[in-house]
């Protein structure tokens, strides 16, 4: 048998054997209740900004009470602050057309760390106003595609400051730590570390609606998405950004090899089922790869700069300083999760979830040039995700939901801001009810609202209510929601109404 480069055996390998957790076997075929009871496609998008976003600067309050508003969140903030100046949307033919200019540069350098800070982008009736960096996502604001989720975060139960300092009410484990925050964030229960992830939960509850025998519930196309996707009895897919990995790229026909090896009868029960396995993942691969080259391209529809969407921008369409470069990273895994979506409604699959991580939110220091980045990236890639889906028909079936490690503090530290807890999140979809949803919070360091003097907001809205808003909307009953979520019965209002 020729040598086979380890790295490349291990890569494929890991790609396509996908169904290892549960053998070979396919996913159960729905039930007739099932299939009557799930009878259109729904998706969701969970997009996790790693690093504890912003939401403050995001999402910036500009309402006029002097808690809630902007002229607290202007004192306090001090050098990292946001202008509440108006931005006009260049709209021509009901699109956004930066082709003439953009509404966010709003200086002669060419600098987005000013840009960062000298606008915002009004929504009608919000008190919450969209940062100047991201004029896609504002549009979709005035389309009533977007919702803004206010002071949320990993919460167990309704307190207060007094009842965290006095310890009548328990905090959630580790609570400024990025990767527990970020593991809780996904499993959905803020009283727990170690346990199954939500959409994973989902994907148990919801085993039956699905009776594709290839594709899963749960994709992810950013590496492993343990914290998310780990249940109890239901596998879930991982892809790359960029298209299936093949077995046909291994040199001097090493996949004939493989496939010639693992037929050979094995007397040993484990190397037969293994054998098997690896011969499935084989004919999976096959699947996908041949679904991903039939898939759209989305070839001729144009972005606000006037080229194919998902084409990264360049310097001078961004007018940014020379020294940027536009990462295709985020608005690539966009692309594949529209590609897939598009697949799973082609083939059948009911309810699907997507998981994507973008990195680079932890801003201590060097907020302005960084995090303006940041969220340049974001709305190009969800405006072109959205442009896609509207030419699939699809936009009214597929939700993106924001989700961070945690908010951060409302006082700056000089040019950055620290860890936090509540914070703005923001979800998107023609199928949205627009609007500000949650309990505006008091910004003044060492508030009622202020778990230490440094502006850390204690939620007054849990992860859990923010899920099971979306679960419900795809499709979850309550008592389903109860079993997914069993800290939803800790609060009051179970559905925030935003879907």
């Amino acid at each position: 048998m020729e040598q086979i480069n380890r790295r490349d055996f291990l890569k494929q390998m890991m790609a396509a054997s996908i169904y290892l957790g549960s053998g070979v076997s396919v996913l159960n075929a729905g039930n007739t209740d099932e299939n009557e009871r799930f009878d259109d496609y729904k998706a969701i998008v969970y997009l996790h900004l790693d690093g504890g976003n912003d939401g403050l600067n995001t999402l910036v309050p500009i309402g006029e009470d002097k808690f809630t508003g902007f002229e607290n969140y202007y004192n306090i903030r001090n050098n990292v602050r946001v202008l509440d100046k108006d931005l006009p949307l260049n709209i021509i033919n009901n699109q956004l057309d930066l082709t003439g200019g953009n509404p966010y540069t709003v200086n002669s350098q060419r600098d987005f760390s000013i840009s960062y800070t000298k606008g915002v982008y009004r929504i009608d009736g919000w008190e919450l106003a969209i940062n100047g960096m991201m004029p896609e996502l504002a549009y979709l604001a005035k389309k009533g595609y977007v919702a803004a989720i206010t002071n949320i975060g990993n919460l167990i139960e309704p307190a207060t400051k007094e009842d965290f300092e006095s310890e009548r009410k328990p905090i959630p484990p580790f609570l400024f730590s990025h990767f527990h925050q970020s593991q809780i964030a996904q499993n959905g229960i803020a009283s727990k570390i170690h346990t199954t992830g939500w959409a994973g939960r989902v994907s148990d509850v919801l085993q039956k609606a699905n009776q594709n025998p290839y594709y899963t519930m749960n994709i992810s196309v950013t590496g492993y998405a343990t914290h998310l996707f780990e249940s109890n009895k239901s596998p879930s897919l991982i892809f790359s950004s960029g298209r299936p990995v093949s077995y046909d790229g291994f040199y001097y026909n090493k996949r004939k090899i493989i496939e010639n090896y693992i037929k050979i009868d094995k007397s040993e029960k484990f190397r037969k089922l293994y054998n098997r396995m690896r011969n499935h993942s084989f004919i999976l691969n096959d699947i996908f790869k041949k679904d991903w080259e039939e898939a759209p391209e989305f070839k001729g529809i144009l972005n606000a700069y006037g080229k194919d969407i998902f084409t990264a921008p360049s310097n001078d369409e961004l007018e940014a300083e020379k020294s940027y470069r536009y990462p295709i990273g985020l608005m690539s895994k966009f692309k594949a999760v529209a590609k897939y979506a598009s697949i799973g409604k082609k083939r059948g699959m009911k309810r699907q979830i997507f998981f994507i991580v973008d990195g680079g939110y932890d801003s201590h220091k060097n907020q302005a040039p960084y995090h303006s980045r940041k969220l340049r990236e974001i709305s190009t890639s969800i405006g072109d995700f959205y442009k896609a889906l509207e030419s699939l028909g699809m936009q009214k079936e597929i939700v993106t939901i924001s989700v961070s490690d945690f908010g951060r503090s409302t006082g700056n530290n000089g040019d950055g801001t620290d860890h936090a807890w509540g914070n703005n999140l923001f979800v998107v979809g023609g199928a949205v009810k627009s609007g500000v949803y949650g309990t505006l919070p008091n910004l003044t360091l060492g508030s009622e609202d202020d778990l230490t003097h440094k502006g850390r907001l204690i939620p007054t809205t849990s992860m859990s209510q923010y899920y099971a808003t979306i679960t419900k909307w795809f499709g979850l009953t309550d008592k389903e929601n109860d079993i997914v979520f069993p800290e939803l019965k800790n609060f009051p209002k179970r559905d925030l109404e935003f879907l």
